[in-house]
C-alpha cells in the first residue's frame, strides 16, 4: 500500500503534522510526504498512491484554497487515465479556536468527497490549531493527531 501525504506549509506547522502521521503507519505502507508547491499533481497521478492525505492551512479566513485547487487538478488527471484513488482524508491547520473551524473543515472534507477519482472518504477532518499564525501546534493537537490517525488506518485496513 502508497500512501501520499501532501502539505501546504508556510512556517512549516503542516509539514511537522504530517511527519507524525506518517509514524503511525506500519514500516510495511510506503509513505511519502510532499508540498502542494513542490509537488504536481501529475507526479503523483503516475504513481497512484491507495492513499491520499491532503493537508493545508486556514489562512485569511480561507480553508486551503491551494490545496483544493491540487486536488481538482489531480482529479482531472485520474479522470482522463481511469486511476482511482481508494482513500482520502485530510488535515487543515489554523489559529482559531477550534470549534470557530468547523465550517472550514466540512466544507474542506466535502471537496475530498466531491473528488470523483477518491472512492473512499474518511468521515472525519483532522484540524490541529497552532498557537500564532508561525505556530507550533499545541502538544495536544498532536495527541488528537495521533488519535485521529489511528482510527483512520483502522479504516482503511484491509479485512
Amino acid at each position: 500500500m502508497k500512501v501520499q501525504i501532501m502539505t501546504d506549509t508556510r512556517y512549516g506547522n503542516g509539514k511537522l503534522l504530517a511527519e507524525a502521521l506518517k509514524k503511525e503507519f506500519s514500516n510495511e505502507i510506503d509513505v511519502n510526504i510532499a508540498d502542494v508547491k513542490e509537488v504536481s499533481p501529475e507526479r503523483i497521478a503516475e504513481d497512484v498512491p491507495n492513499v491520499i492525505i491532503l493537508g493545508g492551512a486556514i489562512r485569511m479566513f480561507r480553508g486551503g484554497p491551494k490545496s483544493k485547487r491540487w486536488l481538482k487538478k489531480l482529479n482531472k488527471i485520474l479522470e482522463k487515465s481511469g486511476n482511482k484513488l481508494q482513500y482520502g482524508t485530510g488535515f487543515l491547520t489554523h489559529a482559531m479556536p477550534t470549534d470557530k473551524v468547523q465550517g472550514y473543515a466540512q466544507r474542506y472534507l466535502n471537496k475530498l468527497g466531491e473528488a470523483s477519482m477518491v472512492e473512499n472518504t474518511y468521515s472525519e477532518l483532522l484540524t490541529a490549531r497552532v498557537k500564532a499564525s508561525k505556530g507550533p501546534i499545541f502538544p495536544e493537537e498532536m495527541e488528537k493527531a495521533g488519535v485521529y490517525i489511528k482510527g483512520f488506518i483502522d479504516w482503511i485496513k484491509p479485512e
